[in-house]
């Protein structure tokens, strides 16, 4: 007798246990480039740096502005309008940089302005249908109204990598 009470209280508190399911939250850098607003994942950025100087390289493709010097480490300095199909591809007149979290590379973008972080679920990222890892946007984020255009990092050292031949 007490073995069958045993097994209904066992089978009670098995049926009663809920799934919890909890929504991963990444973390967003929204900044400017040309007074459009764009995002990166704050795990791909490294570093926000401001005030330093870009040194020009020659017989680079139109989009490398050249590299500027972190801490002694030369960072090749990218200008993501002239990739993104933006009609005006001068470069920001501010000095402001996103150093890049590259495990093999070091990049930097060249941008207009950091506007803020924000946290949000993964299910606020609208993925681009049939991209790939080459395409320079992951999809766009909803936040306030907006749609966002959130940045490929990836994308961009694949695009120096062909160009520059050593894909």
């Amino acid at each position: 007798m007490n073995e069958d009470i045993i097994e209904q209280i066992g089978a009670e508190n098995t049926s009663e246990e809920e799934v919890v399911e909890e929504k991963k939250m990444t973390t967003w850098l929204i900044f400017s480039m040309a007074k459009k607003k764009y995002a990166i994942r704050s795990a791909d950025v490294l570093e926000i740096i401001r005030d330093v100087s870009v040194y020009r390289l020659p017989f680079m493709p139109q989009y490398i502005e050249g590299v500027l010097n972190r801490r002694g480490d030369p960072f090749t300095v990218i200008n993501p309008r002239a990739l993104i199909g933006e009609t005006d591809t001068t470069p920001p007149e501010e000095p402001l940089f996103l150093i890049l979290k590259r495990d093999d590379d070091q990049l930097s973008l060249h941008i207009s302005d950091i506007l803020f972080f924000t946290e949000m679920s993964e299910d606020n990222l609208n993925l681009i249908p049939g991209s790939n890892e080459e395409g320079f946007f992951l999809g766009t984020l909803g936040y306030g109204g907006d749609e966002i255009p959130a940045l490929n990092p990836n994308a961009f050292e694949l695009l120096i990598r062909k160009d520059l031949g050593s894909a």
